[in-house]
């Protein structure tokens, strides 16, 4: 019904046939408007693999125009809107900060 119901029904399942300790990274496959909240489930999920995104748009608009697109401004402003409400229920986990080197 929802992408935290896929991670949780999956998780069982990737377990039994490769076992979750083997795997050190997935990726995250998404529409650019929902491609913060993917990562976000999956971290709440399961924290200790690294997370890749990759996203894939319908849209002709460039992504980084996304915002005179009106179709495309809506959905992205739209899941912009639910993200701390999913944070607050529980369903994501707000992603680690970047930690800095001084180089």
């Amino acid at each position: 019904m929802n992408t935290g119901e896929n991670v949780i029904f999956s998780l069982p399942i990737i377990d039994a046939a490769l076992g979750l300790a083997n795997i050190r990274r997935v990726i995250c496959l998404g529409n650019t408007w929902t491609a913060r909240r993917y990562p976000m489930t999956l971290h709440r999920h399961w924290p200790e693999v690294e997370k890749m995104l990759v996203m894939v748009d319908s849209f002709r608009t460039p992504r980084a125009l996304w915002h005179t697109d009106a179709e495309f401004s809506r959905r992205m402003l739209n899941e912009w809107d639910k993200i701390e409400t999913y944070k607050a229920r529980g369903f994501i986990a707000e992603w680690p900060a970047c930690e800095t080197r001084d180089r």
